[in-house]
């Protein structure tokens, strides 16, 4: 793969994070698919076009772009995890796409070939550049004059039901951790002016973002809801201030029961909120 800007990042997503990604990389793709849906219907693209998806991971939204823009287009999955990467493959071989392709590498400093795309995508995989204005210069680089750009990231963590409803719970039991929209992270991208400033620096105009709220299924009972809460990052970076032992299991139960007031027979649902970013290149 080319080099990367990002050592930590790599190290991350090839090592703990990705394989705890890919371990449940179909409830993630279930949760997020709102938004994934959501973007692509902002994107819209043309039959025959030819797409590039930051971040893809394990290549749910390559795939759901390759399938919108016909047998005469392609889609482009881009990410730094090796694991991820190897499960968006074996999607994509499953599904016998024969337009989607995947490639590991750093957004921030791989040699695109210029302008070779249409439309850039990304749904939440370019919140942790080392240098977002670099990033997005870079990625750039490889759409045509007048390609576009769309984006989902998240809102600000208070716009989040599903994150601060369970994350109340387990805050009776520790402290409050330090979140900054300061560096890579996944609240980096959660002030619209500090996007807009970025994404110009970086030479795209007609920046646009859109809030949009979508309802996340978080699982079909309790005990997968809780799995996946407790798993999320926040979840075990909270969850592991707490002393092991009757503190932690006392938190775990008060998550629990948050989780069971929203417990209907859709399963257990809560409103999350994103970004819709668009911008184009001159």
């Amino acid at each position: 793969m080319s080099s990367t800007a990002n050592p930590a990042q790599f190290e991350a997503w090839n090592g703990d994070s990705g394989h705890r990604w890919v371990a449940t990389a179909d409830a993630h793709d279930r949760m997020l698919a709102p938004v994934a849906e959501a973007l692509l219907n902002a994107a819209a693209p043309d039959a025959g076009s030819r797409i590039l998806d930051v971040g893809c991971g394990c290549g749910a939204t390559t795939l759901a772009a390759a399938a919108r823009t016909g047998e005469t287009g392609t889609a482009t999955g881009i990410d730094l995890s090796q694991p991820m990467l190897d499960v968006a493959r074996q999607r994509a071989a499953a599904a016998t796409s024969t337009t989607t392709s995947f490639v590991q590498g750093d957004a921030q400093t791989h040699a695109f070939g210029p302008d070779s795309v249409d439309l850039v995508i990304s749904r939440f995989g370019t919140m942790f550049f080392s240098d977002p204005v670099t990033a997005f210069t870079n990625i750039a680089t490889a759409l045509r004059p007048g390609g576009r750009l769309h984006l989902a990231t998240w809102r600000p963590l208070m716009d989040n039901d599903w994150l601060t409803v369970p994350g109340a719970a387990l805050l009776r039991h520790t402290d409050p951790p330090a979140l900054s929209t300061d560096g890579p992270g996944m609240f980096s991208q959660s002030d619209p002016d500090q996007v807009r400033s970025t994404l110009t620096s970086a030479g795209f105009r007609d920046i646009g973002l859109e809030a949009q709220d979508v309802s996340f299924d978080l699982g079909p009972d309790v005990d997968d809801a809780l799995a996946y809460v407790l798993g999320t990052g926040l979840g075990r970076a909270l969850l592991a201030t707490i002393p092991e032992g009757q503190a932690k299991d006392a938190a775990v139960a008060d998550v629990r029961e948050v989780l069971r007031d929203h417990e209907s027979d859709r399963g257990i649902r809560l409103r999350g909120s994103v970004w819709l970013v668009s911008a184009a290149k001159p």
